[in-house]
């Protein structure tokens, strides 16, 4: 019997006997394996890989110092025009997984400070609203520069767990829309986050696919960006959250045909209640996030009955 030894292509750290017969993460410096039947040298593949981290901007696999604390970059997730976005390791006795956003440029510093500043406001309120934003809101860990003279600034946030990724890449990955059940739980959940903030006065000021994460096991959605967000908001404001979301909504039943044309397999009541929604700010006023959801459920019980957990498959 031949025995079969299998090591990390990136790190050459020992893997699990598991990653035999499927892919895994290296337990040292988390990169997915999968192993198979063609043979990639590790020089090609290490040249690959750093090509790749250096068009991103800072590599994975590097090293950080912020706030007196040192952290790995474990993988990039995401760059837009302002920040990169990494998952990060807190290095240490306490280590820590953490979403790291990095300014590109000095002045989106500022972005990422009034970031900070918005979600730690938002989770100093009392009481259950407090226990509710510690379990739903982003948690700061750090706001500060990078100690090597880069100029840029770093928010480090607690990783939330379990989340796949953006509703805008839901959307990529369905082309001809969800299935209206899904859009139906997403939605009420970012109405959830919409009715806690307008209660404590606030207003999101950003909401868009690219700013809500989804959880497909446990059919969770979080609310992120919230650099543009406001204090002592007006019903107008609140409104405008509103709107977004239901235009979030189109957008995940849609695909990629017109955003004003629901697809056949959308039903009719709960088509009319998101349009609604979408184009009437006195509707948002007066409903608010609570009332829009009352009529969600009403709606999602007249057109798939009893509520049922529906599996989203990714």
């Amino acid at each position: 019997m031949a025995w079969v030894a299998l090591s990390c292509p990136q790190c050459s750290a020992p893997l699990p006997r598991v990653a035999i017969w499927r892919s895994v993460k290296c337990p040292a410096c988390g990169s997915l394996i999968t192993r198979t039947e063609e043979v990639v040298k590790r020089d090609a593949f290490r040249q690959a890989l750093n090509r790749a981290q250096l068009s991103a901007g800072v590599a994975a696999g590097s090293e950080v110092l912020c706030g007196g604390e040192r952290f790995v970059l474990l993988q990039t997730l995401g760059r837009g025009s302002a920040s990169e976005v990494h998952l990060a390791r807190r290095l240490g006795p306490l280590p820590l997984l953490a979403t790291m956003k990095l300014s590109i440029h000095p002045a989106d510093a500022d972005s990422l400070k009034r970031e900070a500043q918005n979600l730690r406001a938002l989770h100093e309120v009392d009481g259950s609203a407090g226990v509710y934003a510690a379990q739903r809101l982003p948690e700061v860990i750090a706001c500060s520069m990078l100690e090597d003279g880069s100029g840029r600034l770093a928010l480090i946030l607690r990783h939330p767990n379990g989340f796949w990724g953006s509703l805008a890449a839901l959307s990529s990955r369905f082309p001809q829309g969800i299935d209206p059940r899904h859009a139906v739980w997403i939605w009420r959940r970012m109405l959830d986050v919409l009715h806690f903030i307008h209660a404590q006065g606030w207003a999101h000021g950003g909401i868009s696919p690219d700013h809500a994460l989804v959880h497909p096991q446990d059919h969770g959605v979080r609310l992120i960006g919230w650099a543009e967000a406001r204090k002592n908001a007006t019903p107008q404001a609140k409104a405008a959250d509103l709107m977004r979301s239901a235009r979030v909504a189109q957008v995940l039943l849609s695909g990629m045909s017109n955003a004003d044309v629901f697809p056949a397999q959308v039903p009719t009541v709960l088509a009319s209640l998101i349009t609604l929604a979408a184009k009437d700010e006195a509707f948002c006023i007066a409903q608010g996030a609570s009332g829009i959801d009352s009529q969600l459920v009403s709606v999602a019980r007249e057109a798939f009955g009893p509520p049922v957990f529906v599996p989203l498959v990714l």
